[in-house]
């Protein structure tokens, strides 16, 4: 299964969950790859500075992961494709080789204006193949604020489903980061780790229904 992680703009922490999300899998007996698509190459640039061995991460920044897909597509149980911002002909390149699209969005009412250019991009390839998916995932978020806690009742007027799970804005994760490691690794402990362990265990029911 193929899920490419990608957003309208940057800002919504996606490369942050691609990464944590394939980290997470990869120590569930998964062998999980995770393709860096994004130009900006933050992942690429995390793996030099990392000495973490999973998941594994392959830099593509060309557009043409549609043609190489499947040559890894069946080496692997999962694949995470960290795509750039929505535009250009690479992505319509990722989204083809995609079974699925999980798109993080950012409490913000510009980001749910983006959204629903996503989300007629998406309807537009799912008219072409009815069994490609999309998911929202709520990114970045501040609960303690108004905005925070009402913005997946805007998101649910979209029609797209979204994930139970919400990834809080904390500290930890970009300490993580710096420090070359997944979140369940810096602190497997932590919020933030239990964010992306319930996000991976929705991404897996979401995958087994898919299957």
């Amino acid at each position: 299964m193929v899920i490419a992680v990608c957003s309208l703009k940057g800002g919504t922490g996606k490369s942050t969950v691609a990464l944590n999300l394939a980290g997470i899998l990869s120590t569930r007996k998964r062998k999980v790859l995770l393709i860096d698509a994004d130009p900006q190459g933050s992942i690429a640039q995390w793996q030099e500075d990392s000495e973490q061995e999973v998941p594994t991460i392959l830099v593509e920044p060309q557009a043409v992961i549609h043609e190489n897909i499947d040559k890894v597509r069946d080496q692997f149980d999962l694949v995470i494709i960290d795509a750039p911002p929505f535009r250009g002909e690479q992505v319509f390149s990722i989204l083809s080789a995609a079974d699925c699209w999980l798109i993080p969005v950012v409490p913000g009412i510009t980001d749910v204006w983006s959204t629903r250019q996503m989300i007629q991009a998406y309807q537009l390839e799912k008219e072409r193949r009815p069994e490609f998916e999309a998911r929202l995932l709520i990114s970045r978020v501040d609960r303690r604020t108004r905005l925070g806690r009402e913005f997946r009742g805007y998101l649910q007027r979209m029609g797209v489903p979204i994930f139970k799970t919400e990834i809080a804005q904390r500290v930890a994760i970009g300490e993580a980061w710096l420090a070359g490691l997944t979140i369940d690794r810096y602190d497997p402990t932590s919020p933030s780790a239990d964010d992306f362990k319930r996000l991976a265990q929705e991404v897996l029911q979401w995958v087994k229904l898919k299957g």
